[in-house]
């Protein structure tokens, strides 16, 4: 893709060619048979640019992005987000303090079943009160907080992991469907029909190679997932645009057999 027309992203945060903790000497191909994630995210880095920070970082600030839309866009997520905001609030009691009704028709832009979304909402915040907010915050801080996490709608294993990441709380990717398309087909764990399986094992597979560095976990999670959603994609991947096809497991075994 040409440099002019290669959608970038801006940032204020500077490039990070080395993550804290990380020995360039250490920086091979790969560990064992599997690709460099250092390598990876750089490339990545290059060519999408440096992704703006999260637009939500506080645990529950996390669970009601999560809950506030269903197959949305992240554009159009943000847009209800921030109306919630605005109009109700986002802490448990003005969730709690406002009809399901009212609720669902402040919430109506981010996709179908508003009505449902608004309930889960709902629950979310009647959890974070019994739980109590400061608690959940000092837990996920503390990296002990996926229990809790775990415990509200749509929060599953992998949003428990991303929520933690944000929070900077637990060394993760927290790879979302997108995000772990890609690391699969790279050879980060094994293809499943089971999606926790997998889930899993691509975690496992990256973990040796994650370093200390919050700020540079963050932007990989991003850039994974990026690439995910325009490039690698379920259907149809761009593979011909693809910065990592030359060290992509799938590429090679599917596209140039």
């Amino acid at each position: 893709m040409p440099a002019a027309a290669r959608p970038r992203w801006t940032s204020g945060i500077p490039r990070r060619d080395l993550p804290a903790g990380r020995d360039p000497a250490s920086d091979q191909a790969g560990r064992g048979d599997l690709p460099d994630l250092l390598s990876i995210v750089g490339r990545l880095r290059d060519y999408y640019g440096a992704p703006a920070p999260p637009h939500v970082t506080e645990p529950f600030a996390q669970v009601v992005w999560e809950n506030v839309g269903y197959l949305v866009d992240d554009e159009r997520r943000l847009a209800v987000f921030e109306r919630l905001r605005r109009e109700v609030g986002i802490d448990p009691e003005a969730l709690l303090g406002r009809p399901p009704e009212a609720l669902a028709q402040v919430i109506a832009g981010g996709g179908m079943l508003p009505a449902h979304r608004a309930a889960k909402l709902q629950q979310a915040a009647a959890i974070a009160l019994e739980m109590g907010e400061r608690e959940l915050a000092l837990r996920v801080a503390a990296g002990s907080g996926h229990k809790l996490l775990r415990r509200f709608p749509s929060i599953g294993e992998p949003g428990a992991d991303k929520i933690m990441l944000f929070a900077r709380g637990a060394r993760s990717l927290g790879a979302d469907s997108n995000a772990l398309r890609v690391l699969i087909r790279l050879g980060f764990g094994q293809e499943s029909p089971k999606y926790t399986q997998q889930y899993r094992s691509a975690a496992a597979a990256v973990a040796p190679q994650l370093p200390d560095d919050y700020s540079w976990l963050i932007e990989a999670h991003q850039l994974l997932r990026r690439h995910g959603q325009e490039l690698c994609r379920r259907a149809a991947p761009r593979c011909e645009l693809c910065p990592l096809r030359r060290g992509c497991r799938w590429y090679r075994e599917t596209v140039t057999r």
